[in-house]
């Protein structure tokens, strides 16, 4: 050993700061060099005489000269005194170099009879091992591929020949002492190979029995003596044609031969190997390489020995990667049904999900770079991953794998399964997603934060609409939530609502993933809710957040069997829809297939802990019977070792018999797998199963209470039954909802399966008898309603006779019908209130009349909101109701109905029908009787009446009267109507119910009454300033509903908030959702429920795509639409249609856009053809800002061309606008200064022209019009370059960048001159 000698390194008496001078490597080296010299010459005086000849080697190794080497190695007493000194080495350890056969006893030595020295020791071999192996090939290229060949002659392959070199940085290493490169010619021989795997066998045995025990050749056979040579000393060359030929010829038969993974004799070699305490792993490691237990390793190797030296490596570095499972056999669970929990194979898949996150997020793994421009780039797509495979697949577990990696990057993941049997409440699927997430953060330091995002970001009405679907929100509230019975909400909200929600989870804008199992199960209502979740506009935020809100970043993940999902499925459709929405989608297909071979054995491999090349025919048996459906494979090999085909020894591991297992028998479907194992369960665990099964893949246990006596005395106990199923593994149980869960839906199906058709019918009477009885006795009917209507559906109608079961059924259809319809899921409200009528006899009017009449009427609001809704039935249902109806208040709902669908084919006879309606409601509107004057004279005095009761709206009570709130109902189709007529009755109709409203009370309704009253005010009267103070009041009273409103700001003052609400527009299907505080004209265009998109279309489809080039973004679909509209094809169509009511609109966009982009003739042509519909007569309020751009723009051309038509027009708006500044200071002052300062730049007042321009830009800025600041500004630079000012042009520029950035319009603010 070396001694440490402190005097060596200080001999000079300088040596600690002769280091310091040294700087570079050379320098370094021959330094460090020196000291080791002067260590070597000190251990040399304090050496004995026996270890003298290793000084002399260390010396001798100073030489670079190979020859010296070996002549220092052969000097007398080498062969036990091998421990040369490093040259150069990185640190002074206790020895740099040891032979192989030292370093075995000195390991020996230093070895206890511990288990865990043991073991370190074993794991140590390996590694030497494996380099030693590492050093005996090279890597040749033959016929196109790559093989590893012998590099080394056999013969030098011996322990004496072998040294072990330690480093810090590499561990412990094997060399060779003398090395003797193989002839080119014989480096692929199979003699040669052979050769050298028997050496290395006998290298591993000594190593592994650390020297103990017979040699390697007492247990082996003479060698022939027709092939000469004794043990390795072989003539290579004079054998090696006559054995590489028979061993091939052996080698083909062995590739026919059955194999096994089992040696037919327990040999010699490994019982020594074992009694000595050597794992089994490691014996049959050295049996494989020396041919077979006592056979001489050539001619005769078995069909488990090594054929090639890159199974050995692989063989090598699986003990290394694992030595618990493939050195010590001492894995806990060396078999899992799971395969454990390494993903394995599916690499690809999950970096395309993982891909598909990071273009959510804006970002991309390892480039920062990218990171840090994302932010400069248009806005993604938004993304969707469809996950499709066969069942057992290993769909679920691929996004479960990327979800891990997720959360890790900070996403928050949700994930909800939908199930083949059993139809739960609408939307409850979805809803439970966002209920275990929250149930997961109760306790955590995400419930304060969610609590406050719920508080600050959505209104206590929607809230309390969302805990009926999510109970958990609940527990996150400072009290109960308040009542929303009777509070109608249409899709869209609903959808509007949850993606709010999502919104209030995402804590300080964290991405969210969304993954739904098994879609092709999902009802049309969550699909519908799926998508919506990704293409929802950022919620409408209450207080003043709607300016810091940061817009949340969310993916789509879903899973479905596609081999259930053909052309005509609802999935399939709504794929190919998100497909062609290029502009707005992403989606990414993942395809999740069998597992290959190469992957599949790996799989086996370490579940087996035995090396690939042992499980490899097995492996391809297992893949010919499965086609690597994973779970095929583990029920597979479940019914293998259940049959005891595949059995498991303590000391071996696994074995098996392949031709056994190639005769196995299993079957296609995989349900039949598991029914082989479910009909070995007990009787009563069976029966358990099958009655969960009934309920679909995951049952609650308060639902198992209520059926627990389904069968009086003859029920069984299935709780316990469900408790041996837990055991095994079959179902799963959820610590936070009480829930039992199949652990796959194939076991699910396959328990349902067991149960026959006749059987079928009787058990599913029992269980809804049990359900409705226990859960009715219990108060909690209505919380598993739709449990018990599933149920109650399954049963065939001729099986139940019993009258009264049959109404009972009939009433359970009835109220799980409104239920869904108030959710809404129209698909699902028909269903069941069909069901329910399916259920009543012929005389169900005369008995049962109330119970028949909420069916239809059900069934008709259901089939009319259905996209896809039987038209044929719809107008069979309402004629039905026609006749049977008592009373106009049973009838209301449904000639409502009637009239929308009149509306969509002729609005004369919609109008006719609703004033009709309004004389039964005792609310009769006569029009007959007005002219165009008294028309005129009777708004104007409406609107002097109602300004003295204005202020009484704020002390109004709710409406009370039914009539009267059905009848304003009435009206407000009939205002949409009128518009649609570009008729100004709409406004008569409009003060009819703000008369109604003041007399009776407010209602839902009297907001767009309100807001229509103001508009028509404006438009007919053009009293400016009573129509603004009257759009006011209806943003009063839109806050005592559920619509967040922020009035402070107009919705100008940023594009974000404007084109959030145009996207809202387009979810909610109506304008009045889109943005509450844009002024009169907005509030004027709301439309009636289901009937509202074509003239959201008409007026947002223009102003979004306007607002997104300005933005600098991509064009993108407007849902629910799917399609970007192009602009001048639905300009052109209102304007061959004279329809002045969204043209108007259209052009005031168009010109504002035009005149932003400098195309200054566009602007003109547009003004022109707005004078050629638009009279004064009719006033319009978007004639002002189209007049505004109009004489912007003649006053420019005015200066370019010097003709006095363009000064005299530019003069004309100027005079508009300054009377329109006498109305409203606040939105036309800035307006009439800036047309002014460019009269007086046109006719060379220049001073005038200066101060105007200053004076508009203040206005502007005082009064939050961003926009118009920003091109007065830009006017304004415009004007100072002109007159040679450069510092106040840049100053003007400036101001006019800094606007348009403010605003929004990013795109526009990069043209300006010096930004």
């Amino acid at each position: 050993m070396f001694r440490s000698v402190p005097s060596a390194l200080d001999a000079d008496g300088n040596a600690g700061n002769d280091l310091t001078r040294y700087t570079d490597d050379e320098s370094r080296q021959q330094r460090w060099g020196s000291i080791i010299d002067k260590i070597e010459v000190n251990f040399a005086e304090s050496v004995n005489e026996d270890e003298r000849p290793m000084v002399q080697f260390q010396k001798a190794t100073a030489s670079s000269t190979t020859d010296d080497y070996f002549s220092a190695l052969s000097a007398p007493g080498m062969a036990s005194h091998f421990q040369p000194a490093a040259r150069f080495g990185r640190s002074c350890s206790t020895f740099s170099r040891r032979k192989l056969t030292e370093w075995i006893q000195l390991q020996k030595m230093n070895t206890s009879r511990d288990i865990s020295d043991r073991k370190k020791y074993f794991e140590r071999s390996v590694r030497i091992l494996h380099s030693l192996v590492l050093k005996m090939i090279i890597a040749i290229v033959k016929a196109g591929k790559t093989e590893m060949v012998v590099a080394v002659h056999p013969d030098i392959i011996t322990s004496e020949n072998i040294m072990v070199h330690h480093s810090a940085e590499d561990g412990e290493t094997a060399h060779f002492i003398q090395s003797e490169s193989m002839d080119g010619s014989s480096l692929d021989g199979l003699a040669t190979k052979y050769c050298a795997m028997k050496a290395l066998g006998m290298v591993a045995y000594e190593l592994l029995m650390m020297g103990d025990g017979h040699p390697v050749s007492f247990f082996l056979p003479s060698v022939p003596s027709d092939i000469g040579g004794t043990h390795l000393q072989l003539s290579i060359c004079g054998i090696g044609e006559c054995i590489g030929a028979e061993a091939h010829e052996r080698n083909q038969a062995d590739a026919k031969a059955p194999r096994t993974a089992v040696d037919k004799t327990q040999g010699r070699i490994t019982n020594v190997m074992l009694n000595s305490g050597v794992p089994y792993p490691l014996c049959r490691f050295v049996v494989d390489l020396l041919g077979e237990d006592c056979s001489d390793g050539l001619l005769l190797r078995s069909d488990n020995s090594f054929a090639s030296f890159s199974d050995i490596l692989s063989d090598l570095k699986q003990m290394i990667n694992n030595p618990e499972a493939f050195i010590h056999l001492s894995v806990r669970d060396q078999w899992r049904l799971a395969f454990g929990n390494k993903m394995h194979g599916r690499e690809s898949e999950k970096k395309m999900i993982m891909d598909a996150a990071s273009r959510t997020t804006g970002t991309t793994s390892n480039d920062a770079l990218f990171e840090a421009l994302s932010l400069l780039l248009p806005q993604n797509k938004r993304q969707i991953v469809m996950v499709s495979g066969k069942p057992g697949s290993g769909k679920s577990r691929l996004v479960m794998e990327a979800k891990t990696d997720l959360e890790n990057k900070g996403w928050i993941f949700l994930s909800c399964k939908f199930d083949r049997i059993v139809h739960a409440e609408p939307l409850s699927v979805m809803a439970s997603a966002f209920d275990e997430f929250l149930e997961q953060c109760l306790g955590s330091s995400r419930q304060p934060q969610i609590s406050t995002n719920l508080k600050t970001l959505m209104l206590p009405n929607d809230v309390s609409i969302l805990t009926t679907h999510v109970p958990c929100l609940v527990k996150y509230l400072d009290g109960p939530p308040g009542p929303v019975a009777g509070v109608e909400v249409s899709k869209e909200e609903m959808h509007q609502l949850f993606h709010q929600l999502l919104h209030v989870l995402s804590v300080a804008g964290q991405p969210i993933a969304f993954f739904a199992d098994d879609l092709q199960w999902a009802d049309a209502a969550s699909i519908d809710l799926f998508v919506a979740l990704s293409e929802a506009s950022e919620p409408v935020l209450s207080r003043t957040h709607c300016d810091t809100h940061t817009k949340s970043k969310i993916m789509l993940i879903g899973s479905y069997r596609d081999d259930e999902v053909h052309s005509d499925h609802l999935l399939a459709d709504t794929l190919r829809q998100l497909k062609s929405r290029n502009s707005s989608f992403e989606v990414t297909d993942i395809a999740v297939r069998g597992f290959s071979l190469e992957t599949l054995n790996q799989i086996v491999s370490e579940s087996l802990c035995l090396p690939l090349r042992r499980t490899k025919f097995l492996t391809e048996i297992i893949l010919q019977k499965t086609d690597g459906i994973v779970i095929h494979i583990i029920e597979l090999i479940g019914r293998l070792t259940m049959d005891r085909i595949l059995c498991h020894s303590f000391v071996k591991g696994w074995e098996w018999d392949s031709e056994v297992i190639e005769g196995y028998p299993i079957s296609d479907s995989v349900a039949e797998l598991f029914v082989f194992k479910l009909n070995k369960l007990p009787l009563y665990a069976l029966r358990a199963l099958q009655i969960c099964s009934i309920f679909g893949t995951q049952i609650e246990q308060r639902v198992i209470s209520f059926v627990q006596d389904f069968d009086g005395e003859q029920s069984v106990d299935i709780i316990a039954g469900l408790k041996d199923a837990l055991a095994l593994g079959l179902i799963e149980m959820t610590d936070t909802t009480n829930v039992f869960k199949f652990a796959h839906d194939i076991i699910a199906q396959a328990a349902f399966d067991l149960i026959s058709d006749d059987e079928r019918s009787v058990l599913l009477r029992k269980l809804a008898s049990a359900l409705i009885r226990n859960a009715s006795a219990a108060n909690e009917i209505d919380r598993i309603i739709f449990v018990a209507v599933d149920l109650v559906n399954r049963i065939k109608n001729d099986v139940v006779t019993d009258p009264e079961e049959r109404v009972l059924y009939a009433c359970m259809n009835e109220k799980a019908g409104k239920k869904a319809l108030a959710v809404p899921d129209f698909s699902s409200a028909v269903k069941y209130s069909e069901s329910g009528l399916a259920f009543l006899d012929v005389c169900h009017w005369n008995t049962h009349h109330e119970l028949t009449m909420s069916l239809h009427q059900t069934s008709v609001a259901a089939l009319y909101s259905c996209p896809h809704g039987n038209r044929e039935l719809l107008k069979e249902r309402i004629e039905a109701v026609f006749r049977r109806s008592k009373t106009l208040d049973e009838e209301f709902k449904t000639r409502h109905v009637w009239i929308r669908v009149l509306s969509t084919t002729s609005l004369e006879e919609a109008i006719e029908a609703c004033h009709a309606l309004l004389e039964r409601l005792e609310e009769p509107i006569d029009l007959s009787k007005y002219s165009s004057s008294h028309l005129y004279s009777e708004l104007v005095r409406a609107k002097d009446l109602f300004s003295e009761k204005r202020q009484q709206f704020s002390m109004m009570s709710p409406m009370a009267d039914l009539n009267k709130r059905n009848a304003m109902k009435i009206m407000s189709s009939l205002i949409i109507y009128y518009h649609q007529q570009s008729s100004n009755f709409a406004g008569l109709v409009s003060s009819r119910m703000v008369e109604t409203t003041i007399k009776y009370g407010y209602c839902e309704e009297s907001v767009f009454a309100v807001a229509s009253f103001a508009a028509t005010i404006v438009r007919v009267l053009g009293d400016i300033d009573e129509g603004s103070s009257w759009a006011r009041m209806a943003l009063s009273l839109l806050t005592r509903f559920r619509h967040n409103v922020n009035a402070l700001l107009p919705a100008v003052a940023t594009l974000s908030p404007l084109l959030r609400g145009c996207s809202l527009a387009f979810d909610y299907g109506s304008i009045q959702f889109a943005v509450g505080n844009a002024e009169i004209d907005v509030l004027a265009h709301k439309c009636a429920q289901h009937c509202q998109l074509p003239a959201v279309e008409r007026v947002f489809a223009p102003l979004h795509h306007v607002l997104r080039d300005l933005k600098g973004l991509d064009q993108q679909a407007l849902a629910p639409l799917g399609y970007v509209y192009d602009t001048s094809v639905l300009q052109d169509s209102a304007y061959g249609k004279k329809d002045l009511h969204n043209l108007d609109t259209q052009l005031m966009i168009h010109i504002a856009h035009a005149f932003m982009l400098g195309d200054m003739k566009k602007v003109q042509s547009l003004a022109e053809m707005f004078e050629d519909l638009i009279t004064k007569k009719h006033f319009v309020f978007n004639c002002v800002i189209i007049e505004f751009y109009a004489g912007l723009a003649a006053c420019q051309f005015a200066r370019e061309t010097l003709e006095k038509g363009w000064e005299d027009k530019a003069e004309q708006v100027r005079e508009s606008m300054e009377k329109m500044c006498s109305h409203s200071k606040w939105n036309f002052e800035n307006k009439y200064l800036l047309i002014r300062a460019e009269c007086h730049y046109t006719k060379g007042n220049i001073n005038a022209a200066a101060e105007c321009y200053e004076s508009s830009i203040i206005s502007a800025r005082n009064h939050k019009l961003v926009h118009e600041e920003a091109v007065a500004c830009e006017l304004a630079g415009n004007f100072f370059r002109e007159q040679g000012d450069k510092s106040k042009s840049h100053t003007m520029f400036g101001g006019a960048h800094k606007a348009y950035m403010n605003w929004g319009a990013v795109k526009k603010a990069k043209t300006l001159p010096q930004a």
